[in-house]
């Protein structure tokens, strides 16, 4: 065979019909059918595959996700609580603190005018004993 009747008969071809099933086709139409048989098979795979999707999460336990979720909702409410117990406990211990520190400065307030009473008194007794044995001495038949 020559090369150049080989690219006649293949100039030619757009103009010849195939036969398939008793329908003639280009072979344009030929290649349009096969892709728009492959589309369509690729669609209906698509399809199939999110059907096996919407199967699987349909058959997912949503209630026992809820029921775990509850679970942990009622758990952080007992935190909840917990946490305000403890803020309560912590206000009261401060504040015992504060009335325990103002009871024992009133205390010290209260013992300091004491001592301060007493030593004026033990100055004054020094001091009137001091006088009484400086008279004694200087008289010492006066008594």
């Amino acid at each position: 065979m020559d090369l150049g009747e080989k690219l006649d008969d293949m100039e030619g071809l757009a103009d010849k019909r195939l036969s398939l099933g008793g329908l003639r086709f280009t072979p344009t139409q030929l290649g349009m059918a096969v892709a728009a048989l492959g589309s369509l098979l690729g669609t209906l795979y698509g399809g199939f595959v999110m059907y096996q999707k919407v199967e699987e999460l349909a058959s997912l336990d949503i209630g026992g996700y809820q029921a775990q979720m509850e679970q942990t909702s009622a758990k952080i409410e007992t935190q909840g609580k917990l946490l305000d117990s403890i803020e309560q406990n912590l206000r009261d211990a401060k504040q015992l603190t504060y009335d325990i520190e103002k009871r024992v400065n009133d205390k010290v307030v209260y013992f300091e005018g004491k001592m301060d009473k007493f030593e004026a008194k033990v100055d004054q007794t020094k001091a009137e004993l001091e006088d009484k044995i400086q008279k004694a001495l200087d008289n010492p038949l006066a008594n």
